[in-house]
């Protein structure tokens, strides 16, 4: 049996209305004080808690930078940031540092590698510049060993006709070999396969990557557009398809029906898996469409699963993963510790970083919400620190702080019933009542997610409204619907018959 801190119930942020107190107490959680001192004699942490040094092959791959005049370069730069972290991940013999944390220092200059080594816990880091201009491109890299800030190895490349898959070939396996000492052969050939033969097809790829990192909806449709021209010069591009399908998953919820977004996301996946069997990032994206449009846990599990088994490392294998046991055993350990790894894992930055805080919030007490959240500085936009730091108000008891940072329109409405709960609860009804007519005004011109709605009507006491957007949440695919049978919201609502009716509707056990 897993033991629990906490319930797990509910879907969004449900598990806000944990006591805090009570649950630290249960859970045994225990406060050090600030005058303490270890047995030496020395401030904490002492030696026995104090970090081992780093692996020997451990590295951090720094965010390039841009020299380019165009801006809109930083995109080139930052897609092959990330390609150069997965393509070296390939490399069993290393230990890679996830994009997350590398992200921290993303246009910082590095004046002391060797605090930067501490900070990331690795042995080395790669640094370097990009700069194009016209067909040209000038890549400039170095190794550094972190212990005494000494270069291990460096060069400058340049090509013409901007082919950048010949010039990250050529890194990965210089970087790789300059820290194992001799690539194996099944690692060289690893190193050296190319996702597309078109150097074109493969900056426009780049180029989709970085422009989708920023989240927002523009960014995720740039994105989509870099990734069709790609395709469009490169049919059999399967990496492409594979970074179409999870924009469509992640536009899904928040920025456009579910029914729309999954259904092109499962469509985009077969289309990588014909081109290439061995995405791991297609089979976890099946995984998404099969929970959303068909509701069906335990194939999403072994869609995830098989991922994992191509790709152990892969961030979103682990969110499926997640997703699939909380949908199916509601939010215990194994589901919190599957959405935990796929922030480690971390190859999409703040999508897995606010997964993880939503897991949390879900089955631990808001009090844990803050240190995870300090350890994301620079990866939540400011939207996702204010809306997380509202609902640990909340949970705390603070509701006038919580109304001050809570907001309905956060991602399609996903903080909508906690706003709602805040502004009830310091008997300010009307104006609940007022942000709830302004979600359905809304929802008449843009997307709104509509189990959002459901929950802030079923808070309020409202069933006949509750169960109308529970319909069209149904209708148009919500992932988040998936939560329904364990959400407290709606536990006053299982004596109505509409309760089983709309289960069965879904093709659930009432």
């Amino acid at each position: 049996m897993r033991r629990r801190c906490a319930r797990g119930l509910g879907t969004v942020l449900r598990g806000l209305i944990f006591n805090a107190a009570a649950a630290a107490v249960a859970c045994g959680a225990t406060t050090t004080s600030a005058s303490a001192q270890c047995p030496d004699g020395t401030p904490p942490p002492c030696a026995a808690q104090r970090r081992p040094a780093p692996a020997p092959n451990s590295v951090a791959v720094l965010y390039f930078d841009n020299l380019s005049r165009d801006t809109s370069d930083v995109f080139l730069a930052d897609g092959l940031t990330e390609e150069l972290i997965i393509r070296l991940s390939q490399v069993r013999r290393l230990e890679v540092k996830s994009r997350f944390e590398s992200l921290r220092f993303r246009g910082q200059r590095v004046n002391d590698p060797r605090a930067i080594g501490r900070e990331l816990h690795a042995s080395f880091l790669v640094t370097g510049s990009i700069q194009q201009a016209g067909q040209r491109v000038r890549l400039r890299v170095a190794l550094v060993r972190t212990r005494d800030g000494t270069q291990q190895w460096g060069d400058v490349y340049e090509r013409a006709g901007g082919d950048i898959l010949t010039l990250q070939a050529d890194v990965a396996r210089e970087v790789a070999g300059a820290i194992t000492g001799q690539l194996l052969p099944e690692e060289r050939a690893s190193l050296a396969r190319r996702p597309t033969r078109d150097p074109i097809a493969y900056n426009l790829y780049l180029r989709g990557i970085g422009a989708a990192n920023t989240i927002s909806e523009a960014g995720l449709r740039a994105g989509l557009e870099y990734f069709d021209r790609a395709i469009a010069r490169d049919s059999t591009f399967a990496n492409a398809y594979a970074q179409k399908a999870l924009i469509w998953v992640s536009l899904a919820d928040g920025y456009v029906e579910g029914r729309v977004g999954y259904a092109q996301a499962r469509e985009a996946a077969d289309q990588a898996l014909r081109r290439d069997s061995s995405l791991a990032l297609a089979y976890a994206m099946l995984g998404q469409a099969a929970l959303a449009l068909d509701a069906d846990a335990p194939l999403a599990i072994r869609l995830a699963e098989h991922a994992l088994g191509l790709d152990a490392r892969s961030a979103w294998g682990h969110i499926t993963l997640s997703n699939g046991l909380f949908v199916s055993e509601g939010a215990d350990d194994s589901a919190v510790a599957e959405a935990r790894r796929a922030w480690e894992a971390d190859t999409l930055s703040a999508v897995p970083a606010v997964i993880y805080l939503m897991m949390l919030a879900w089955s631990h007490p808001a009090d844990s919400l803050r240190p995870v959240m300090q350890r994301m500085r620079g990866v939540l936009s400011p939207a996702d620190e204010r809306v997380f730091d509202g609902a640990a108000r909340l949970a705390l008891g603070d509701t006038a702080g919580a109304v001050r940072q809570l907001s309905w329109e956060y991602y399609g409405g996903l903080f909508a019933c906690e706003y709602v709960r805040a502004l009830s609860a310091l008997g300010r009804r009307n104006a609940a009542l007022v942000a709830l007519d302004s979600m359905r005004q809304a929802a008449q011109r843009a997307y709104v997610n509509p189990y959002a709605v459901a929950r802030s009507f079923a808070m309020l006491g409202n069933a006949d409204s509750a169960f109308a957007w529970l319909d069209r949440a149904w209708v148009q695919r919500t992932m988040f619907l998936l939560w329904l049978r364990t959400d407290p919201e709606f536990v006053p609502y299982r004596a109505d018959p509409r309760w089983a009716a709309f289960l069965r509707k879904m093709g659930l056990t009432p």
